[in-house]
């Protein structure tokens, strides 16, 4: 699947492929660095058993909330810019793009976080800890930041291959660690003070932003059953199993760090290897899909400029220690990106808008404001209720997507009938 052509137009049917293939790719996108941590936030913060629940309730979430969009994606043909250019209008596309853009820009702190901490782990594991940490977040993110300039379109084809190897080695990691202490043993290790309602919505977190973008795969989805296939493979299957497969190992030796358990375990250097090369590459995807968002919504500069201040942008942000807050920082994306796509849906599915056209865009406002207003007013009345503990599903998530489909609904209707009546008026 190429995904830097069709930009713009619907992708032909001679380019579609199964939905078990988007569902690798999915699976793929998702084993990353900051999974491996936040799983094991979740593992300590809530205990095994109700961790499992929490990762079995949230892919499920997941696979449903991913159907829908993969569906528009796939009856469309369209990518998910130009899908929210139909909901949003022109000017307001450019809008959420930027706005995911900051998403991605904080995904890809995080990341840069971690990974300055894993190398710096290594070393010192290694007999080489010469240098501080902050030095290897410097070093790692200059080699993200020169291989998303230089060397993107070959690091994003292995990627498709040390994502897997990295699956297949926190598999073999959790079997071995099961050795030491039994599945009965880790099951009576007593949890920390998270809520379940919070593993849930930190698991949803971690892949939402996926979630809301799958037209970009999907519309490469032959058939509606492909897309309910790609998404229960990719959301309920390949995420389900990594989180669940790094919560054993943390458990088993109390200790957070990848690295540290990796070698305790006997994993050793090459499971290292696999890692950072795995972690590598995910940061050059971020980096890369961050300076795309911010190029089509701040179309100044060139693309060399734009990757080199954002990755220095990102760097600073990972220097002041936001992989701190990982927990809180997935807690507020599943909260502020899911009303995107209750509009786009509530718009796609329940007005009837589902014929994207050129003609049908050209005749959209430059910027919708009831759709925008929608977005940050059911992202904001979420994360209140959220606050308040007042949520009435448990989940921001769900809170701000259902919000976010009736409110965009309500005022469709609303105004329509407005229009209907101003025209009886006139007449």
């Amino acid at each position: 699947m190429n995904q830097d052509a069709n930009a713009r137009s619907p992708v032909e049917d001679s380019e579609c492929v199964s939905g078990l293939q988007i569902g690798v790719v999915i699976v793929g996108i998702s084993i990353t660095l900051p999974l491996m941590y936040s799983a094991g936030e979740v593992a300590q913060g809530v205990g095994l058993g109700a961790g499992i629940a929490a990762v079995l309730l949230a892919a499920l979430i997941l696979s449903l909330m991913s159907i829908p969009a993969a569906i528009v994606g796939s009856a469309s043909r369209l990518s998910s810019y130009m899908i929210i250019e139909h909901t949003f209008g022109y000017v307001g596309a450019k809008i959420i793009n930027l706005a995911f853009g900051i998403f991605l820009l904080g995904w890809y702190a995080v990341t840069a976080e971690l990974f300055g901490r894993t190398l710096y782990l290594t070393a010192a594991e290694m007999g080489f800890g010469l240098l501080s940490e902050p030095v290897y977040l410097l070093l790692s993110s200059a080699l993200v930041m020169a291989t998303t300039l230089y060397g993107f379109k070959a690091i994003d084809r292995l990627a498709l291959v040390a994502v897997p190897l990295l699956l297949l080695c926190l598999v073999a990691v959790s079997f071995f660690s099961l050795r030491r202490v039994g599945f009965g043993d880790l099951l009576q290790i007593e949890p920390g003070e998270m809520e379940f309602t919070t593993a849930v919505s930190a698991v949803i977190g971690a892949a939402i932003v996926g979630v809301v973008l799958t037209p970009d795969l999907t519309r490469y989805a032959a058939s509606v059953r492909d897309c309910i296939v790609a998404s229960f493979v990719g959301q309920g299957g390949g995420m389900c199993a990594a989180y669940l497969f790094a919560m054993i190992p943390v458990l088993v030796f109390g200790e957070l760090e990848p690295v540290l358990y990796l070698f305790a375990v006997g994993a050793g250097f090459l499971a290292v290897v696999l890692i950072v090369f795995a972690t590598w590459t995910t940061n050059v995807i971020n980096l890369y899909s961050t300076a795309l968002a911010a190029r089509a919504s701040v179309p100044r500069g060139n693309y060399l400029g734009m990757v080199l201040l954002l990755g220095i942008l990102g760097t600073v942000w990972a220097w002041y220690g936001v992989a701190e807050r990982l927990i809180d920082f997935l807690l507020l994306l599943g909260i502020l990106v899911p009303p995107v796509a209750g509009v786009y849906l509530s718009d796609f599915f329940l007005l009837g808008k589902s014929r994207y056209s050129e003609e049908q865009l050209q005749q959209r406002p430059a910027l919708d404001w009831t759709a925008l207003l929608v977005v940050f007013a059911a992202g904001g009345a979420s994360a209140l209720l959220d606050n308040r503990g007042w949520s009435p599903t448990g989940l921001g998530a769900l809170d701000s997507l259902v919000i976010s489909a009736l409110l965009y609904l309500l005022l469709r209707k609303l105004g329509g009938a407005k229009m209907e009546i101003w025209n009886a008026n006139r007449h």
